[in-house]
């Protein structure tokens, strides 16, 4: 009579069968696993799932890594707990696998894990929708987009439509809450600078200025009447006496940066946390913040030209990327190498945790697909708006504090500085060119001061105040 065998010779055996199998040939021995679950790293039964897709994937005669839609297939009836068994022992076992990545994708499309039910449109609180205007602003805006010439052959600005749509659909609301028909008059005018005046969260000074500005300039377009025009005229001259010595408020949060150095080290910590997160959805959101907040210090774009594709708007020749898009603002197209260390961070987008024997395969993989540069947990392009959002949930203040803050580094070195600042940032005038160099004086003079002034302060003055010895 054969003997009973006890628990551990049960789970031995199960190991063994497992490591039998032609598909573990080469990868991992009977002893490494049983290694693995003796240490409570993973368990037989997440073993067995793990062993389950593997067969799963034999069976469908795949030498390299299958297709999602071939994963899907195999996963096809598996339970969700169970799906994730074989991610668990997958992730322990095969450190920067690229299936793990495709495991993810697969479990969510099954799963339904992706989809949160769709937001209802919810009613602006400053603003109407622009389908919600009269029908003839919104004639207007749409000739303005078309760049056909208004009254008094005023020509729209292709790169402030956008902005004027914005500022007329607030008009419309704060015309709307006064009463007030929606049109261009004095009242309405009036009752949308009181409301600018009066949000919960103050607008600056200038933010202010440049709203009126913005319908100012819509009103000259449709031809509104003279009175109008003069009201306008009048508050403007208002607006620009209050802005003139005002500091804009995201002054603050610009100085408030960390340096370039600051910002890698930072990027560099959220991929390390990324590595070792087993969480799929965590690891892609960090490793996605990390690229966000490093890539665009150099390449300030504004938020509508960050939404990149590899093949389109990133190319690859064999040694390096190249930016290759058109500025949206001004349509011109903007053409510039990546240095490697940039490069490096892309990288890291097209492995997203795989190992970097991988690249070469990912990478031409990505640009078959013209794959968008960030992609969130369940390979889905997020919004439009995605750089900007990272930028403010990690630095504080959205990527627009991008352009200012390379003006500011590179302003240190002179007119020079503020030349490759506006080529590195697509801009081209040379009022902007101005206005930086005028910051840059302003920010090294200010520099001067607090070093002349820390110079003559005595040592003893020093501990007392700061009650340490100066650091000299």
């Amino acid at each position: 009579m054969s003997r009973k065998m006890n628990r551990m010779e049960i789970r031995d055996e199960k190991i063994a069968r497992i490591a039998a199998q032609p598909h573990w040939n080469g990868v991992l021995k009977v002893d490494d696993l049983t290694e693995r679950v003796l240490n409570k790293e993973i368990t037989v039964a997440e073993l067995t799932k793990l062993d389950a897709l593997f067969q799963g994937i034999a069976a469908e005669a795949f030498d390299e890594q299958p297709g999602n839609d071939v994963l899907q297939g195999i996963l096809m009836g598996w339970a969700e707990h169970h799906m994730r068994m074989a991610r668990k022992a997958l992730w322990v076992l095969f450190e920067g696998h690229p299936l793990l990545r495709e495991l993810d994708i697969a479990i969510v499309a099954l799963t339904g894990a992706k989809t949160r039910k769709p937001y209802p449109q919810r009613a602006r609180q400053f603003s109407v929708f622009p389908e919600q205007l009269p029908q003839p602003m919104q004639d207007a805006l749409r000739d303005m987009a078309d760049g056909l010439p208004g009254a008094h052959d005023t020509v729209p600005v292709p790169s402030m439509v956008m902005t004027t749509r914005t500022k007329v659909c607030e008009l419309a609301k704060a015309a709307l809450d006064a009463d007030l028909e929606v049109q261009i008059t004095v009242e309405t005018a009036s009752a949308y600078e009181r409301s600018l005046f009066r949000r919960e969260k103050p607008l600056s000074k200038k933010t202010i200025l440049s709203a009126v500005r913005q319908v100012r300039d819509f009103a000259r377009y449709i031809g509104a009447d003279e009175a109008v025009l003069e009201h306008f005229a009048e508050r403007i001259r208002f607006n620009e006496s209050r802005s003139l010595h005002a500091e804009p408020q995201k002054e603050a949060k610009v100085l408030a940066l960390p340096d370039y150095s600051g910002i890698f080290g930072m990027a560099l910590d959220m991929l390390g946390e990324a590595a070792v997160t087993r969480n799929g959805r965590s690891s892609q959101r960090l490793r996605n913040g990390a690229v966000a907040i490093t890539l665009f210090c150099p390449f300030p774009f504004r938020v509508a030209d960050t939404f990149l594709h590899f093949g389109r708007d990133i190319l690859w020749d064999g040694e390096g990327y190249r930016f290759n898009l058109i500025i949206q603002k001004t349509r011109r197209p903007f053409s510039a190498p990546v240095l490697p260390v940039f490069g490096w961070f892309i990288d890291q987008m097209i492995l997203q945790g795989a190992a970097p024997e991988h690249l070469h395969d990912l990478r031409a993989k990505c640009f078959a697909d013209q794959r968008a540069l960030f992609v969130n947990h369940y390979d889905g392009e997020p919004h439009d708006r995605f750089v900007s959002y990272m930028w403010q949930q990690i630095l504080g203040t959205g990527n627009h504090a991008a352009r200012t803050h390379l003006h500011d580094s590179f302003g240190r070195m002179g007119a020079r500085g503020v030349e490759l600042a506006m080529r590195a940032c697509g801009q081209r005038s040379e009022k902007t060119a101005e206005a930086y160099r005028t910051r840059a004086f302003e920010l090294l003079s200010l520099e001067r001061i607090h070093e002349d002034l820390a110079a003559d302060i005595l040592d003893e003055e020093w501990e007392v105040f700061f009650g340490q010895p100066d650091p000299e």
